[in-house]
């Protein structure tokens, strides 16, 4: 028995219909891909979501809404540009704190997740080594939800706000150590643990803009800079 082509076709619009009909009843057919981190399932903070499911492709703006924490204090707390936090990804927050994670201090995901949990007094895993910029240690102050043993662990895990760069410290493959190229600032060596001050002595002029490119500087300034550059390596060197 041969069955009519347009019999096949309304079947085929009824099974593949059908089936989305039924398992979007039951909650299985889902058209948008939905962020929610898992939940304590027990004790005081059973129900609650877990700041430690924080995943890097969650945006500010999601972290914000799910842990309901005004987005301005997050993103300031970070040292995100005013009017991109929304859409500001955790994982995004290593590609401008390069020079704190050169230097062993690492500003990313975990530092997110340990934020959350300090500002909304959540379990808070205190034995990972995140980091986190300057301006985070007020907020978490006035969210008054740390004990001691936390705010001594913040206060000694901070990196200078002004070591975020979209300018990568470059290292040098060999050996290891950083190497200044023709794009690296001022800033990016101060977050590598030497001071502006102590740069200064060595090239012998006063720098009045950290986030001055140091090839430029030099250029203003007259220096030769391979000269520069040696100096201010042979510091970091030393640290």
């Amino acid at each position: 028995m041969r069955v009519k082509q347009s019999v096949i076709a309304i079947a085929s619009v009824v099974v593949i219909f059908g089936t989305v009909f039924v398992t979007s009843i039951m909650g299985v057919w889902k058209t948008t891909n939905t962020k929610e981190p898992a939940k304590y399932t027990s004790g005081e903070f059973a129900g609650q979501y877990d700041p430690s499911d924080i995943r890097g492709s969650y945006t500010f703006g999601e972290v914000s809404d799910l842990f309901d924490i005004p987005l301005a204090e997050l993103g300031g707390a970070f040292g995100v540009e005013s009017g991109k936090e929304a859409t500001f990804a955790c994982k995004d927050l290593e590609s401008i704190y390069l020079a704190a994670k050169a230097a062993g201090k690492e500003v990313g995901t975990g530092s997110v997740q340990l934020f959350v949990a300090l500002y909304n007094g959540l379990p808070a895993d205190l034995t990972a080594e995140s980091y986190f910029p300057e301006p985070a240690q007020q907020i978490l102050l006035d969210a008054k939800k740390m004990n001691q043993e936390q705010i001594d662990y913040v206060s000694s895990h901070l990196v200078p706000l002004e070591a975020a760069t979209d300018t990568p410290v470059s290292t040098n493959e060999t050996e290891g150590e950083p190497l200044i190229k023709g794009s690296t600032t001022f800033n990016e060596m101060i977050a590598l643990g030497v001071s502006k001050e102590e740069i200064e002595t060595a090239i012998g002029t006063k720098i009045t803009d950290t986030s001055k490119i140091i090839r430029e500087f030099c250029t203003e300034k007259g220096l030769e800079f391979a000269t520069v550059k040696t100096q201010i390596q042979t510091l970091v060197e030393q640290k």
